[in-house]
């Protein structure tokens, strides 16, 4: 089995697409904390307050650290985050949810890279002293060979069946579950493909 071709961004349509939070300064964090802790989503990570940017830096950090040590050089910024395919249920995170599709194949390598789980592994993967506001893994499962790595796309291509991730991908959808349902990917680069364009809905 083959994994889907494309990409789907998602984003809160009050903002519009193409973000990373953390870009954000202490002072601006402050501000969107204020206008989405009471918003009324599937998983409001804003009403954890200020710790849930403690995590979300964090884990951002060690992803920088990942690419970093797979292309021997650091990125040009922080990441925009999709999903590989679509999983719409993304969508109930957001107030006003809209969805943005690419296609995998245009970009180059060091451009758009994937992992599985997301990177919120990473936190037990390479060890952090952040906040311990989500599940971790339980130990152990470094034996899994996506375990804290990075894919290409024509890595993941290769080894998508292989490794068990179409597998366990169904496991996770058949059980209505979130996390372990999609493999995450990150877009590395800002330029004309990451600005406002055709939106799916």
């Amino acid at each position: 089995m083959k994994p889907p071709d494309f990409i789907t961004h998602y984003h809160e349509a009050d903002y519009g697409p193409f973000l990373n939070i953390c870009d954000l300064d202490d002072e601006q964090i402050d501000v969107l904390i204020s206008a989405e802790k009471d918003a009324n989503t599937a998983f409001n990570r804003f009403a954890m307050g200020p710790d849930f940017l403690r995590w979300r830096r964090a884990a951002d950090d060690l992803l920088i650290r990942a690419y970093t040590e797979k292309f021997g050089f650091p990125p040009p910024a922080r990441p925009f985050y999709a999903l590989l395919g679509s999983f719409d249920k993304t969508l109930t995170m957001f107030r006003n949810g809209r969805k943005i599709r690419l296609e995998a194949g245009d970009f180059q390598d060091h451009e758009l890279t994937f992992m599985y789980p997301d990177h919120a592994h990473l936190i037990s993967h390479y060890g952090s002293d952040a906040p311990p506001l989500f599940h971790q893994p339980r130990p152990g499962l470094e034996h899994l060979k996506f375990w804290g790595r990075l894919f290409t796309y024509a890595e993941l291509a290769d080894e998508y069946s292989e490794l068990g991730i179409d597998s366990m991908i169904e496991l996770h959808q058949s059980r209505n579950g979130w996390a372990g349902c999609y493999v995450e990917a990150h877009i590395w680069c800002r330029d004309h493909r990451t600005t406002l364009r055709g939106q799916d809905g």
